[in-house]
């Protein structure tokens, strides 16, 4: 037993066997005469037996957790000291060791990361630029379980080999029920945030999808594609619509659901009619001859 220990047994008047149940008393008595103390001297005492108890109190708690930890390191057997030195190490480092961890790993998967992105970076650099950016939207869906498009841009390339790569992206826009024109409104408004993201040259659309849109309005006047005679300008399959912002009517879209380009496309679809329209006007020639193309092929019987 230390000094200090002795000493705090002879300040408070206690024997070395005094029981915890003894002292907890004692101190309780302690703390209720402090209301009373008055006199400087009355509480140096009072701070000088409450240090002696804290002391005593303290050391006994000490004594208990080094007890009850070296019976739990027991199990241990003459590999005690080396397990107990682990566990100190552990708790005093252990947030080192995990930040060191962590930053080790993501040194590693980020290296990783990075190498990826570089590989990836790279095969785009060797593909040709992008000719068209395709969106389909309405009830349509690609036969890849996946999900995937490769497939699907593949045949497209294979329709129109004077383009060398496309990008396409396939919203799917339901209705709501059996036969109705009406559509889901989370999938509407989920096809407007990815519409707008997105920003595609040409639309490929449902008629319900067509008739939430608006029928003219946003696209390009695709009128050119008549002009050699080739396409008939009253031919059913041609989408006529006012242009709000002249009133003039446009040509804004194709009837295309029986062209073999549409037949041949990895897709599923439930449609009446399948409408393809000129989104943007960068590259509108080169969109339009895209168009021109599948709008002349014989129709499938």
């Amino acid at each position: 037993m230390n000094e200090n220990l002795k000493q705090a047994y002879v300040q408070l008047g206690l024997p070395e066997t005094v029981t915890r149940e003894e002292l907890n008393k004692r101190f309780d008595l302690l703390l209720k005469r402090r209301r009373a103390l008055t006199t400087e001297e009355e509480i140096a005492a009072y701070e000088a037996d409450f240090r002696a108890y804290k002391l005593i109190l303290d050391t006994w708690d000490e004594q208990e957790i080094q007890k009850a930890e070296d019976e739990r390191l027991a199990k241990y057997g003459r590999f005690s000291g080396t397990a107990s030195k682990w566990e100190t190490f552990m708790r005093l480092y252990r947030t080192h060791v995990i930040l060191g961890i962590i930053g080790l790993l993501v040194v590693i998967f980020g290296g990783k990361a990075l190498y990826d992105n570089y590989q990836h970076r790279q095969y785009l650099a060797s593909l040709p630029p992008v000719d068209a950016k395709i969106m389909f939207i309405g009830s349509f869906g690609v036969t890849d379980t996946s999900g995937k498009t490769e497939e699907l841009e593949k045949a497209i390339i294979a329709a129109y080999p004077e383009w060398k790569r496309v990008e396409t992206v396939m919203t799917y826009l339901p209705r709501t029920g059996e036969g109705s024109d009406s559509l889901d409104m989370n999938y509407m408004q989920k096809a407007v945030v990815e519409l707008a993201a997105n920003r595609p040259d040409i639309l490929i659309l449902d008629e319900a999808t067509v008739k939430w849109i608006g029928g003219q309005t946003g696209f390009q006047n695709l009128e050119p594609i008549t002009a050699d005679g080739k396409l008939a300008a009253d031919d059913t399959r041609m989408q006529w619509g006012v242009n709000e912002d002249t009133g003039k009517n446009e040509l804004y879209g194709v009837d295309i659901l029986k062209s073999p380009f549409i037949s041949e496309l990895p897709i599923n679809y439930n449609a009446k009619s399948i409408i393809i329209g000129v989104l943007n006007d960068k590259d509108k020639d080169k969109m339009l001859a895209f168009v021109k193309h599948i709008a002349e092929e014989p129709p499938v019987k």
